[in-house]
């Protein structure tokens, strides 16, 4: 029987035992995770001699003390004041003039306007919401069954954490001092791969059940239509055009999409009311709030895990089974799937990123490509039970029961999986436009 961890390593892991039994005794008892991972370092620094509370308190401001992060906040509001604009209609609109006619044309439309919509918010849950309410009544009308429209819908919707602007991103980018500006152009090919795969299984399952095509839009429609959306198109190009032209830092195109939301919203579609704007910065800072609390309180776990050395002794345990990077990719992504679905996105980057970057580094894996790989396995946890979030957004919507939904949602999954694959093992998916726009 392999040794996998002799007996040196065995005995140092026992340094780790009050931290990580807190920890899971915290989860177990329903703590949300931000506070577990605050109160299991807490408990390391009491149990431990020579570190003071007070170093974690310090540790915790220092992580939410980051330029970086400052993008957050700033493309939740951006994103509160584009949904508040009233777009939805519009993409929907310029969505279905362009691929209604295709065999399975409502189906299409979700998945295109999913990814407009997501390039905007950056959010799964949003665009599922935003996108769902208005494409899952029409496809029902239309003769689409619930599983099939729910499930597509639900997957479509992670197009959104995968292509820029991606909050997940920027949580690991920081974390694992990764340019964020790569991480979001490594995220373009994916995230539309991804589009493409499940457009494709939407045009077959059409075909088979006879799912019934839209009538031709005429090209003055379609340019009618564009002009209307191009406002909302125009966002995306303009956050990426100005980090690619080096106009401005990623940070800084959070607060220039703020401002352009705002312009659209209120001059353009005129659907943003001033009246409407504490209840968004209200809105905006809670969510703010959660995400920014979840990144404080991960530092000092984080900072035990770098005192223990656990990345060292993963690593000695890994070259103990092989050194090979394949092997490596094939167990991280078996990982990150599992702690997908028991863990939402943000709290399972802030665990497994710094543990697991120094180990793709030391195998030689690039990490703004390892990003990818972390980033969409993560997401892929927002649409399985029993904690995907999507999921629960996607069943208030239709009705459909949580049950159905999960038994519908599983050859769109396979699918999903097979792009991560393709994009864990072809890294120029992820690493050839980042090389190719930003080596200047």
């Amino acid at each position: 029987m392999l040794d996998v961890f002799p007996p040196p390593i065995e005995e140092e892991l026992k340094l780790l035992a009050p931290f990580l039994i807190s920890f899971l005794v915290f989860l177990a008892m329903g703590v949300p995770v931000a506070l577990a991972m605050g109160g299991a370092a807490l408990a390391y620094a009491f149990l431990s001699s020579g570190i003071s509370p007070t170093l974690l308190v310090q540790t915790t401001f220092a992580g939410m003390a980051s330029f970086p992060l400052l993008a957050i906040p700033l493309f939740i509001l951006a994103g509160n004041l584009m949904n508040e604009g009233g777009i939805t209609d519009d993409l929907v609109n310029f969505s279905r003039q362009l691929v209604g006619h295709i065999p399975g044309g409502l189906g299409l439309t979700t998945i295109v306007a999913c990814a407009i919509f997501a390039s905007i918010s950056g959010s799964a849950v949003a665009t599922a919401v935003a996108i769902g309410t208005v494409m899952l009544p029409a496809m029902r009308r239309a003769g689409y069954d619930d599983e099939t429209s729910s499930a597509l819908t639900v997957t479509a919707s992670c197009v959104g954490p995968i292509i820029p602007p991606s909050i997940p991103f920027i949580i690991y980018g920081v974390i694992a001092q990764v340019s964020i500006g790569a991480l979001f152009i490594a995220g373009i090919i994916p995230g539309l791969l991804l589009g493409l795969c499940l457009m494709i299984y939407m045009v077959i399952v059409a075909r088979r059940r006879g799912y019934p095509r839209e009538p031709r839009a005429p090209i003055g429609s379609i340019l009618a239509g564009t002009v209307r959306a191009l406002p909302s198109l125009a966002m995306p190009v303009i956050i990426l055009g100005g980090i690619w032209g080096g106009i401005f830092t990623p940070t800084e195109a959070a607060g220039v999409a703020v401002v352009y939301a705002f312009i659209v919203g209120f001059l353009v579609y005129r659907r943003l009311k001033l009246n409407r704007l504490f209840a968004l910065f209200l809105k905006s800072g809670v969510e703010s709030a959660v995400v920014m609390l979840l990144l404080g309180l991960s530092e000092p776990f984080a900072w035990v895990v770098a005192v223990e050395q656990v990345p060292l002794k993963a690593m000695d345990a890994l070259a103990s089974l092989s050194s090979s990077p394949v092997v490596f990719l094939i167990l991280a992504n078996v990982f990150l799937l599992l702690v997908g679905i028991a863990l939402e996105t943000a709290p399972a980057l802030t665990i497994v990123t710094p543990v697991l970057v120094p180990l793709a580094e030391r195998m030689g894996i690039d990490p703004v490509h390892f990003g990818v790989i972390v980033c969409f396995n993560l997401v892929l946890g927002l649409i399985t039970p029993p904690v995907g979030g999507v999921l629960f957004s996607v069943c208030g919507i239709t009705g459909l029961s949580l049950e159905r939904l999960s038994r519908g949602i599983w050859i769109p999954f396979l699918i999903a999986v097979a792009v991560l694959m393709a994009v864990t093992f072809v890294p120029a998916l992820s690493t050839f436009l980042p090389r190719l726009l930003l080596s200047h």
